[in-house]
C-alpha cells in the first residue's frame, strides 16, 4: 500500500453490468481453490531484473574504452584481446 502511494492514480469503480469479468466472476457458485494464496513479498524480490549478456559483449567494451573486466581470469582476459584483433 505504501508503495501505492508514490503514484497519482484515481480508481473509478464500474458497474457490474459494465465490468464484464467482474460480473462473470461474482455470478460463480462454485470455485474449487486447493491452493493457499501466497501473499508475503519478501523487499529483495520485488525489484529483481535479470540480465544475459551475449559473449561478445566484453569484447565490445574492451574496444570501446581499452580495460578489460576486472573479474575475468588471466586466461579469459587473453581470450578476449585475441579475439578483439
Amino acid at each position: 500500500m505504501l508503495l501505492l502511494q508514490e503514484f497519482d492514480i484515481t480508481i473509478i469503480d464500474k458497474l457490474g453490468k459494465d465490468n464484464v469479468v467482474a460480473n462473470f466472476l461474482s455470478r460463480l457458485t462454485h470455485v474449487i481453490n486447493d491452493l493457499p494464496i501466497e501473499d508475503s513479498f519478501p523487499e529483495e524480490y520485488l525489484f529483481v531484473v535479470s540480465t544475459y549478456s551475449p559473449w561478445y559483449a566484453n569484447i565490445i567494451k574492451f574496444l570501446a574504452v581499452g580495460k578489460l573486466p576486472h573479474h575475468l581470469s588471466p586466461r579469459e582476459k587473453k581470450k578476449i584481446v585475441q579475439q578483439s584483433a
